[in-house]
């Protein structure tokens, strides 16, 4: 009981903690410089590719690019590279992301 208890007050911090970064991440974008709402929406990326299984240090744009050859990492793949060519003007932005994970993690190593 007491360990379920403990997830129970864990998942009210995390869900505290997303909600509050959510007013943050708006507030940074419409009143900063938006540096801090573009990381935190890579840190949320992390969470939705660790959600589903990913690894947390990777993003879902990055997984896409990965498995892109297989369903449903396809059609997310068109829908991300789509949605960041019509917001930011980025081409190919899957693709990019796993290169810059790539670039990452053999800096690290």
């Amino acid at each position: 009981m007491k360990k379920v208890l403990a997830w129970v007050l864990l998942w009210l911090l995390c869900a505290f903690a997303g909600i509050a970064s959510l007013f943050l991440m708006l507030a940074s974008a419409i009143f900063g410089t938006g540096h801090k709402a573009w990381r935190m929406a890579v840190s949320f990326d992390q969470l939705c590719n660790t959600a589903t299984g990913g690894d947390e240090d990777e993003t879902m744009s990055s997984r896409c690019w990965r498995y892109r050859d297989r369903q449903p990492y396809g059609t997310l793949r068109r829908w991300i590279d789509e949605a960041f060519l019509w917001l930011a003007g980025e081409q190919d932005h899957c693709r990019s992301a796993f290169e810059a994970e790539r670039l990452k993690r053999s800096m690290e190593g």
